[in-house]
């Protein structure tokens, strides 16, 4: 080899003197790690520059308190952060040109790396805490009922705080993350914080196996109904998220201009009646004192919103004796609340329909064609009356009865269509059909082979469905999968009234039926927490769009349904019911008949539970259902109405 001085006598001719021309190959080898290690050294400058300039942005955590700062957007380090982790990952593969720089490459990998866990860490225990906060530092309830996690929670709380009011003053994103022992504390924090949240939803879920509608009520609004439970008037906003038809409760006036007091140990007030969402107002048969915790007034609620129906059902039935006499049929409706009014009437039509189907047996032939005379002239009465001046809820409930009673004049039409001549006719048995009984004021609604009690679950003054061959088939084949113990699955393009008719048959039965729209970010313990709800209060769940969720949580999905169907299948045998629950009627209850085992819990069943899942299987992005899920629903073609004249 050669030696030489780079100084400022050293020139071309010294260049030539080395003959680097004889030793092209070696020449350009060096050149091209010289290059390569150049462009080495510039990345890792920029990184270095980049790291050393980048701070966290801080944010005030609540105006009141601007001092207090807690992390804000950190999309743009988090994005830096990604990109020169790849580059990394990139120089790191480069072979001999990196090896002079191979320990700085692998310091930044490391460096990142723990800014980069440190950080998702500290995000997870800040959205964590903040969740919390509220929670454990100002709600009465929680920090008397869990006085211990409320403790752990207070001691976290201080050092969250020091530990955000220490790490804003010096902003730097690496400092911050790198500081010895900051991922330990904040893996501290985060272990104290699951305890906390793991009592919390122990605490939660007693509160929800007392009154189990509490399953349909997000967290953070059970937690604003639980801290607020002796005060009725503040958790009236919530009614209708535990009761779908009722939006407040009736509570008993002010006297004086007094406040009312409140006493956890004595009565917290009076509610009158119920008031639906569309405003129609309910009286209770008496006053409802409202009592004790909030989850068990409001079981008592419940009570009381069928007992209510049961009672007006009953005071209908007995004016309905009276329609061709001085209360007409089109002064009766307006004395009552438009579901019972809706529900008088079907029994009604039923009785008289089985009895003229009856006199035809017996020998009459013009006996439902007689009966069909009397449907056109109610039903005649019914337009005049709804022509006329009427308030808006009474001109609901009018257009809902002439719905209904247009779709009976239809069916007797059919019948004498039919010549039909016997009640175990198909095309009778094929109907809906009512009928009531005194000794327990409980009403028995029969299709086909299926058979149920109404629920007189409260659903307001609402719209019904037009009744068409299509819906009277979808509600055959649906009635008989509950008939079968199975769920109903309606398939078909959008606009056909999937969940418009489960939901339309639901409230024919009586029945509360809440509806999920589901979706891919769901998981089994979100849809296990549901399904705990509908077994324990007997509704419908009907799940929108249920081929949405990713297959491998409806193979789980599959079976949470085959164990709550399992159950009911069994239970709904008297002998095998623990006692008390063997001297209740055979069949599916609207009632509970005993307890099973749910996902390692042991809930209360009530058998009217059903399961109807909704899909459109054209549209992209769906799941295909797994075998033994597919196997527990009975499917049901919905079609598009044909609307040409």
């Amino acid at each position: 080899g050669c030696n030489f001085e780079k100084n400022a006598r050293f020139c071309f001719q010294n260049v030539l003197d080395l003959n680097l021309h004889n030793h092209v190959d070696a020449v350009l080898e060096i050149v091209e790690v010289a290059n390569k290690e150049l462009k080495i050294d510039q990345k890792l400058k920029t990184i270095e520059n980049t790291w050393v300039a980048l701070d966290l942005k801080y944010v005030p955590h609540k105006p009141s308190n601007p001092e207090f700062q807690v992390i804000s957007s950190p999309e743009q380090l988090i994005e830096a952060l990604e990109e020169h982790q790849l580059q990394l990952q990139s120089l790191a593969g480069l072979g001999k040109f990196v090896e002079f720089f191979r320990e700085r490459v692998s310091n930044w990998q490391k460096t990142l790396g723990t800014i980069e866990s440190t950080l998702l860490l500290w995000l997870r225990v800040q959205r964590t805490w903040d969740s919390l906060e509220t929670i454990f530092l100002t709600g009465a309830d929680i920090r008397t009922e869990l006085p211990d996690d409320t403790k752990r929670f207070e001691v976290l709380d201080q050092t969250f705080k020091e530990l955000m009011l220490g790490s804003s003053q010096n902003p730097n994103a690496m400092f911050a993350c790198c500081t010895e022992g900051r991922y330990e504390l904040l893996q501290e924090l985060w272990n104290s914080l699951e305890e906390c949240q793991k009592a919390l939803n122990e605490y939660l879920d007693q509160k929800k196996n007392v009154f189990p509608r509490f399953y349909f009520v997000s967290n953070l609004a059970l937690l604003d109904i639980l801290s607020n439970g002796y005060e009725p008037v503040k958790i009236m906003p919530h009614m209708s998220a535990c009761f779908n038809g009722i939006k407040t409760l009736e509570l008993a006036p002010v006297k004086n201009g007094s406040e009312k007091k409140k006493s956890k140990g004595g009565v917290l007030d009076t509610a009158l009646g119920m008031v639906a969402v569309d405003g129609e107002h309910v009286k209770f048969p008496s006053k409802l004192e409202i009592t004790g915790p909030v989850e068990i007034w409001l079981k008592t609620v419940g009570e009381f919103m069928q007992t209510t129906l049961q009672n007006e059902t009953n005071n209908a039935l007995l004016g309905t004796a009276n329609w061709d006499g001085d209360r007409p049929r089109h002064e009766w409706l307006l004395d009552f609340p438009a579901q019972v009014i809706l529900l008088a009437s079907q029994v009604t039509w039923t009785e008289e329909c089985c009895q003229a189907i009856e006199e035809v047996e017996a020998g009459q032939e013009n006996a439902l064609e007689k009966f069909l005379g009397t449907c056109d002239l109610r039903l005649t009465e019914l337009i005049r009356l709804v022509q006329g001046k009427l308030v808006a809820s009474d001109r609901t409930k009018i257009i809902t009865l002439i719905t209904l009673d247009v779709h009976g004049k239809e069916v007797v039409e059919g019948l004498i269509r039919n010549k039909v001549e016997s009640t175990r006719d198909f095309a009778w048995q094929s109907q809906l059909r009512y009928s009531w009984r005194d000794d327990d004021q409980s009403c028995q609604i029969s299709i086909c082979d299926y058979r149920t009690m109404y629920s007189f679950e409260y659903i307001g003054n609402v719209d019904r469905l037009v009744i068409t061959p299509l819906t009277d088939r979808c509600y055959i084949t649906l009635t008989m999968a509950l008939r079968l113990t199975l769920g109903g699955a309606p398939a078909g393009p959008a606009g056909t009234g999937k969940t418009e008719t489960t939901k339309d048959l639901a409230r024919s039965l009586g029945l509360p039926c809440y509806v999920f729209n589901c979706s891919d970010q769901m998981n089994y313990q979100t849809i296990g927490d549901i399904f705990k709800g509908l077994a324990q209060t007997g509704a419908w769940g009907c799940f929108d769009e249920f081929n949405r969720i990713p297959i491998e949580v409806l193979s789980v999905v599959a079976t949470q349904v085959k164990t709550i169907l399992d159950a009911i299948r069994l239970l709904s045998d008297p002998l095998n019911r623990p006692e008390p629950y063997n001297k209740l009627p055979s069949g599916k209850p609207n009632v509970k008949v005993g307890n099973f085992d749910f996902m390692g819990t042991n809930i209360s069943l009530i058998p009217t539970t059903g399961f109807f899942i909704t899909m459109n299987p054209g549209y992209a992005g769906r799941t295909e259902l797994p075998e033994n899920l597919k196997a527990l629903f009975r499917s049901c073609a919905m079609i598009r109405p044909d609307l040409q004249p």
